[in-house]
C-alpha cells in the first residue's frame, strides 16, 4: 500500500466513477483500476461492485474511505503547517567566492539583496580560488559561485560583476617606474613574476603571452598563488609582477603600470546552475546586480 493507492481511493470512492476519477487525478483509467485491483489483494478487501455500467462502494469500502479521507486530510493539514513554518525560515545560499571579491565589492551587493528580501535569505560564505568554485557548482557544494573565468558551461546562469585589468607592478625604484604604459616586450630585461599556470588566471596569463609572442623571451617565474605573494616579491626586488589589478595590491610598496595586451581584462561573474533549487531568488540577485551595473 502506498500514498498514491489511497489518494486514488479516496477519489474513486469519493466520485464512484473511474471515469471522472481518471480526470480529476490526471491519471488514465487503467492505472486506476490496477492500482485498486492491487490494493484490494493487499488489503484482502472487496472495496467496490458493479452496479450496471457504474461502481458502488462496498460496506467495507465506505469505512475505508472515512479512514483514509481522515487520514489524508491530517496529513495533508500537518504538510501545510510544515511549509507555513518553512516558509518563515530563511533560505541559505552557499557561496564559493574567488578572494579578491569577497571583502569588496560582495558583501555590499548581498547585504542590500538580503534587506530587499526582508529576512527570507541569508548568504554562506566560502573565500576560495575559481577552480574550487567550479568544482562546488558542479558539486552542487555551492548555490552560487563568484569567479573569474573565461568558459562558459551549458545549464548555468552567468552574471558579469566586475572588470580586473591586468598590468605590471614594479618597486617604486624600478628602471620601468617612470613610465605610464608598457607593452610585454618592455619586460624582457626584468625577471616576471605572475601567477602558478595550474591556476585559471595563471592559464589566461599563458595564453595572453602565447598570443603576444613573448612568452620564450621572458623571464617568466609562473610560480605564485595570488597578488599578494607576487606583489611581496616585487616590493623588494627588480623584478616585476604581471597582474590583475585588486585591492590587494594597495597594501604594497608599489606602482602599478599599465599594459597592453591582447585580452586585458579579468572578468569576474557569478554564476549558478540553472536547475538549482533557489532559482528564484538566485535570478533575482542577477536582476540586482544588472541594475546596480547599469
Amino acid at each position: 500500500m502506498n500514498l498514491s493507492q489511497l489518494r486514488y481511493f479516496a477519489c474513486i470512492g469519493r466520485l464512484e466513477n473511474y471515469t471522472q476519477a481518471a480526470q480529476e487525478l490526471h491519471v488514465s483509467q487503467p492505472s486506476l483500476s490496477k492500482a485498486m485491483h492491487h490494493l484490494e489483494e493487499e488489503l484482502h478487501f472487496t472495496l467496490f461492485h458493479k452496479q450496471g455500467r457504474h461502481i458502488v462502494l462496498t460496506d467495507t469500502g465506505r469505512q475505508l474511505l472515512k479512514v483514509v479521507t481522515t487520514s489524508l486530510q491530517g496529513l495533508d493539514t500537518g504538510i501545510a503547517e510544515l511549509q507555513a513554518a518553512q516558509a518563515h525560515q530563511p533560505v541559505t545560499v552557499r557561496v564559493g567566492c574567488i578572494p579578491t571579491v569577497i571583502g569588496t565589492y560582495l558583501p555590499k551587493v548581498l547585504h542590500q539583496f538580503e534587506q530587499q528580501r526582508t529576512g527570507r535569505v541569508q548568504f554562506e560564505l566560502h573565500s576560495v580560488p575559481s577552480e574550487a568554485v567550479q568544482r562546488g557548482l558542479k558539486a552542487g557544494t555551492f548555490d552560487l559561485g563568484i569567479a573569474a573565468v573565461d568558459d562558459r558551461w551549458p545549464g548555468y546562469q552567468y552574471q558579469a560583476l566586475l572588470k580586473q585589468a591586468f598590468i605590471v607592478i614594479v618597486a617604486p625604484d624600478h628602471p620601468l617606474a617612470h613610465r605610464r604604459q608598457l607593452t610585454l616586450g618592455d619586460l624582457v630585461d626584468y625577471p616576471v613574476l605572475t601567477y602558478d599556470p595550474q591556476l585559471l588566471i595563471g592559464q589566461k596569463v599563458q595564453r595572453i603571452l602565447t598570443h603576444a609572442g613573448v612568452a620564450d623571451a621572458l623571464q617568466l617565474k609562473a610560480a605564485y598563488p595570488d597578488e599578494i605573494s607576487i606583489a611581496g616579491m616585487v616590493q623588494s626586488s627588480q623584478a616585476v609582477g604581471l597582474v590583475a589589478d585588486t585591492l590587494y595590491l594597495a597594501a604594497f610598496n608599489v606602482r602599478k603600470l599599465r599594459v597592453a595586451v591582447p585580452a586585458d581584462l579579468r572578468v569576474v561573474s557569478a554564476i549558478y546552475r540553472a536547475d538549482n533549487p533557489h532559482h528564484a531568488d538566485l535570478q533575482a540577485l542577477f536582476d540586482l546586480i544588472t541594475t546596480q551595473s547599469s
